[in-house]
């Protein structure tokens, strides 16, 4: 049951002084503060802070007697002040604060975001029905946005529908019962909730200087534990263009709008790169059930060497580390195709396949 979890949050933060009072009054209104008489704990990381983070964190949180912040200030290395160290301190003095009795559910987001006031109870009640890990959906702060010109809305509701039908076909051709459709493709930093015991077993977060959240969730599926893009699970994010982490959002969008600007056009993954990769996910998790005949038949038809399904001691790998070794997201695909006709010829895909259109 959800009400049986207890929830900590995780936030890394720097130099955040104007952003992080909105953060910890979205994390006040949060519907599950005050349940069964606790405080809601945040534990805030200042990482390398040149600015009043700390000040305009305590002085907001005074205000508020549902949460208790435990803010602690960090002066990384320079080759360890980055995002990945940040949330990884985060997310292990949270792990501190945990009960030892398997409730404890760590949930990190941004300290730019802002989480929808039942956030942390929609997190809780995915996992309460059996996920393990909870990817939150991420919604552009629309003022932000609007600021960056019709030209870069039209990019941004075009690359939102295409990420949308890419995976109404994925999970058309690759379901998965423990993440159904309908359901998002975000699982970053801005919103994350996992068992505390899971973070615990695949040790934790990496202290990567980028992307570290995508390669924590890709270490949590290896390990074979069920992820949850649940839609109810809601965040808005920044638009702002001058972020903080090397690679992040904010890098993102800034090209968004130098391309935008250049008249560059706007290209996607093929559609029919998609496709394969989910065809090719779904074989994978077959290979449990084939003899050793059908293995390497599977095996000439994936362009992989039988033995590199097995693990050192002769073994098959799980379909988990399957997938994620041989038919991983691909944040970096090449983009050749104009995202219009990317969108339409995904539609197509998907009404032919019997799936609704338009990723309703």
């Amino acid at each position: 049951m959800a009400l049986d979890l207890c929830p900590v949050i995780a936030v890394p933060a720097r130099d955040e002084a104007e952003r992080l009072p909105g953060l910890i009054r979205a994390l006040a209104k949060q519907s599950w503060v005050g349940r069964g008489g606790d405080r809601m704990k945040i534990v805030l990381i200042l990482n390398n802070c040149r600015d009043d983070s700390l000040g305009a964190a305590l002085r907001e949180a005074e205000k508020h007697v549902g949460i208790a912040l435990h803010a602690v200030t960090v002066a990384f290395e320079p080759v360890d002040a980055h995002a990945g160290s940040a949330r990884r301190l985060a997310l292990d003095t949270a792990r501190a604060l945990c009960p030892s009795d398997g409730s404890g559910v760590l949930l990190t987001t941004d300290a730019d975001a802002v989480p929808a006031n039942n956030w942390i109870e929609a997190n809780l009640m995915a996992i309460a029905q059996g996920a393990d890990l909870v990817g939150g959906r991420l919604i552009g702060n629309a003022d932000e946005e609007a600021s960056l010109g019709p030209a870069f809305l039209r990019r941004a509701r075009d690359q939102q529908e295409f990420a949308m039908l890419s995976d109404q076909l994925t999970a058309i051709l690759d379901p998965l019962p423990h993440d159904p459709w309908p359901r998002h493709h975000d699982h970053t930093g801005a919103s994350l909730a996992v068992k505390a015991d899971v973070y615990d077993r695949v040790g934790g977060l990496p202290a990567l200087p980028r992307r570290e959240d995508l390669a924590f969730v890709t270490n949590v599926r290896s390990s074979g534990f069920k992820v949850r893009h649940a839609p109810e699970v809601i965040v808005e994010v920044s638009a702002r263009l001058s972020g903080r982490a090397a690679g992040g959002m904010a890098d993102c969008l800034k090209q968004w709008v130098t391309a935008t600007q250049a008249g560059d056009p706007h290209l996607v993954e093929a559609p029919t790169a998609i496709l394969e990769r989910a065809r090719r996910r779904r074989l994978l998790r077959t290979l449990g059930d084939c003899d050793a005949a059908s293995l390497a038949t599977a095996a000439m038809r994936l362009s992989i060497l039988p033995a590199d399904l097995h693990d050192s001691f002769g073994q098959l790998l799980s379909p988990e580390e399957l997938v994620e070794r041989f038919a991983p997201e691909a944040p970096d695909a090449i983009a050749t195709v104009p995202v219009r006709a990317a969108i339409d010829e995904l539609d197509g895909l998907i009404r032919r396949l019997g799936g609704a259109s338009r990723a309703a």
